[in-house]
């Protein structure tokens, strides 16, 4: 298998997030999370999703990269939040740390064109300052701590202040601690096969999964010893098999389902077929034009973007992959589809 474990090895590469920007985006979330601590409402902030986990991937040119975290309130001073008081939503909040933060991120050796707003789940900002001409933002949620049960809720702030459907339970941080547990060797082989997956998904117009869903999945279904073409193509398999059978997957911290973004029976199409194609790369692992084959359908964005680094000699086509179209490129055999 040593020919598409290395193209998987070179996929990763291609798929790395530009490590200045990766490092701006580090250090831009630790400012956010700084900044929110400082107002009497925050009583800790964490950090969330990709950054803190290892999986950040910029899957094509035009990606942005955005750092996730969350600002948990006080809830003493404010005895009405959530399900576990009186259902209120924290919008009066909200709106105060946006106009606690905006003010400091702007001052003249910070950010000065940084602009802060609220969003659905908390704040939203934008800092006005492209690293390598990549925009950078941070997502601070605006969470309260579960009375009862682990986990935070998580506001819905589009929602009227006290409606039903204001918070929903959340756990943003146990989700960290369960996809970097287990043995060294298997959280490198989950979180690389992470990175595969999520850059897989976001090769489609709407992609069919949330990056959590996927992370959830390889969780669940990745074991140790599994080598990396493998462990891909357990997930994919296994997910597949689970919607055909119409079995929920739950959220091993929340309980909550976890579905897809599109129609059921489009998600396990697409699903089953990279599996298929994964899997005849699987069973001919150095034939390199099967493992072009497969590489096209399952990565066809960042392969076209690949492909253009090399001279014009390359052929380019058209096919359909996984129930989307786009171009293509076929790379001579002879060659690595890396950049040189």
């Amino acid at each position: 298998m040593a020919h598409l474990h290395n193209q998987f090895q070179e996929l990763l590469k291609l798929i790395n997030v530009d490590p200045a920007v990766l490092s701006a985006t580090r250090e831009r979330l630790a400012l956010a999370r700084k900044l929110a601590e400082k107002h009497p409402e925050g009583r800790k902030s964490y950090s969330s999703g990709s950054i803190p986990v290892g999986t950040h991937i910029q899957p094509h040119s035009g990606a942005v990269s955005d750092g996730d975290g969350g600002i948990i309130l006080n809830r003493v001073k404010h005895p009405s939040l959530g399900p576990d008081g009186d259902g209120e939503s924290p919008h009066d909040i909200t709106d105060e740390l946006v106009a606690f933060i905006g003010p400091q991120l702007r001052e003249p050796d910070l950010y000065p064109k940084a602009r802060v707003h609220k969003s659905r789940r908390g704040l939203k900002i934008h800092f006005g300052a492209p690293v390598n001409d990549t925009d950078i933002t941070v997502d601070l949620i605006v969470a309260l701590q579960r009375r009862d049960g682990s986990g935070l809720w998580i506001p819905d702030l589009d929602k009227a202040p006290r409606s039903a459907n204001a918070w929903s339970a959340g756990d943003p941080i146990g989700h960290v601690d369960l996809l970097t547990s287990g043995p060294d060797a298997l959280r490198r082989t989950r979180r690389r096969a992470i990175r595969l997956l999520k850059g897989w998904n976001a090769q489609a117009s709407k992609p069919g999964f949330s990056s959590h869903n996927l992370s959830m999945w390889a969780y669940e279904f990745i074991t140790s010893g599994m080598g990396l073409p493998d462990a891909v193509h357990t997930v994919l398999e296994q997910a597949s098999v689970r919607l055909r059978e119409e079995t929920p997957t739950k959220d091993p911290r929340t309980f909550l389902t976890l579905k897809p973004l599109i129609p059921h029976d489009h998600a396990e199409r697409r699903l089953r077929v990279a599996a298929s194609k994964l899997g005849d790369a699987i069973d001919t692992p150095d034939d390199t034009d099967a493992v072009q084959k497969a590489l096209d359908h399952l990565f066809p964005k960042t392969m076209s973007e690949a492909a253009n680094g090399f001279s014009s000699i390359s052929l380019l086509r058209t096919t359909g992959q996984l129930g989307f179209s786009g171009p293509s490129l076929l790379i001579p055999k002879s060659r690595s589809w890396s950049k040189p």
